[in-house]
């Protein structure tokens, strides 16, 4: 009687399918995609922002090279930055923006040096040079003051708070003997307006500075 040989049963492994490879996959994207939500928070969101495409410096006027246009997840509160580029096309850039950072809407001003934005008035006085910084940008922020005389002595008056520089020409403070400098300002209110020409006729005006100086209060009247 001869043997009769068995059959050898062996197990063949077999690498899963395509649909099984991408149906694990999708479950895997899944699952990170909800752990990213729960950590992100229901506060935030997608939201276009403009951004820098180089670094720009106070009184840059900007212009559609300047910046660009990205969506990024930001919180639903994040109002400070600008969201669309037409809105800042012509804008001035009041403080330095590095390339790639936001652009902030309290770092822009309308209008520049060689306009007037849309809603401001004009305002061209003389400004004795030791009275004014020795640079002013277009689009930085300056305060006004005046001193006059009379008979009780000399007081110093608040004029104008917080308007934008249109231009300044300065002769860089050299020579303090050699003319005066000019200064024109975009002015909203037509009473400031006429205030700043009355006081550089008949007093002498001073100029400060004031761009990302908030938080400084500049009082109404001092006396002299």
């Amino acid at each position: 009687m001869t043997d009769v040989q068995q059959p050898v049963l062996k197990v063949k492994k077999r690498l899963p399918s395509g649909r099984a490879v991408l149906g694990g996959l999708l479950v895997s994207l899944a699952i990170v995609a909800v752990l990213v939500a729960s950590r992100i928070g229901e506060d935030a969101t997608f939201q276009s922002v403009v951004i820098a495409e180089q670094d720009l410096t106070p009184g840059t006027v900007i212009e559609p090279q300047h910046i660009s246009q990205v969506r990024m997840r930001l919180a639903e509160d994040a109002n400070f930055v600008v969201s669309s580029p037409e809105s800042v096309i012509g804008s001035v850039v009041l403080g330095p923006v590095g390339e790639d950072e936001f652009l902030q809407v309290s770092n822009i001003a309308a209008g520049g040096p060689e306009t007037v934005p849309a809603g401001l008035a004009e305002v061209s006085i003389e400004i004795e040079p030791s009275r004014a910084p020795a640079r002013l940008a277009s689009g930085e922020l300056v305060s006004l003051l005046a001193t006059f005389d009379d008979a009780e002595g000399s007081r110093t008056t608040l004029i104008a708070d917080r308007v934008v520089v249109l231009s300044y020409s300065s002769n860089d403070g050299a020579d303090f003997s050699g003319g005066d400098s000019v200064l024109r300002l975009g002015v909203a209110d037509g009473d400031v307006a006429s205030a700043i020409i009355t006081a550089a006729i008949t007093g002498d005006v001073s100029v400060l500075g004031v761009t990302g100086a908030n938080e400084v209060t500049i009082p109404v009247e001092t006396l002299g």
